[in-house]
């Protein structure tokens, strides 16, 4: 039992080390006049942990990365206002593949699974737009003197830039993850015994 939780661990560590490596390399952003908003991959070993381990371990390796950007790559007021946001969308999208899809099963339904990246991608969609307009939009004009209303506009912001952006990331994080499981599955029984 301790050897298992060793390696729980140990998973856990080097999960959180190379999703604070995504989070910074490679990044790149898609909508027009927002190079703020950024695509990035660091959701990828979050849901190899989801799936190899457990859904605990996967809101360890989130919070582990995030912390790990806290302490070595501050960018100030932009990382204390991002983080959270990037945080709570990231959480939201690994809820959303918990509830749909409890295990990722190379046997199960093909639909069952697109299914849980829509409803995931929709979700977290849905919740970035909610923090932006609840904390990162006050924040970012109270903190960084950055009022995104009279600079872009709220709803050109909104609808424009942070909608088109998660849904695509979602899709890319969708993607990605789907792949990346199946190429990595081999190697999941070396950490389940």
């Amino acid at each position: 039992m301790q050897h298992l939780r060793t390696k729980q661990i140990t998973l856990i560590s080097i999960l959180a080390t190379i999703s604070f490596a995504l989070m910074i390399f490679p990044q790149f952003s898609l909508i027009p006049g927002a190079s703020f908003l950024k695509i990035e991959f660091s959701i990828i070993p979050v849901v190899i942990a989801l799936y190899w381990l457990d859904f605990t371990s996967a809101v360890w390796v989130l919070v582990l990365r995030t912390l790990l950007k806290v302490f070595l790559l501050n960018g100030g007021v932009n990382t204390y206002i991002g983080l959270p946001v990037n945080l709570a969308v990231a959480l939201t999208f690994i809820i959303g593949l918990k509830l749909c899809l409890p295990e990722f099963d190379f046997g199960q339904q093909q639909g069952r699974k697109v299914l849980a990246l829509v409803v995931s991608t929709l979700a977290m969609t849905v919740v970035a737009l909610l923090v932006n307009v609840t904390i990162a939009m006050p924040l970012y004009s109270e903190f960084a003197h950055f009022d995104i209303s009279k600079f872009i506009g709220t709803k050109t912001y909104l609808w424009g830039m942070v909608l088109p952006f998660n849904l695509i990331e979602g899709l890319f994080w969708s993607g990605v993850s789907y792949f990346v499981l199946i190429l990595v599955a081999p190697f999941k029984n070396r950490f389940k015994s």
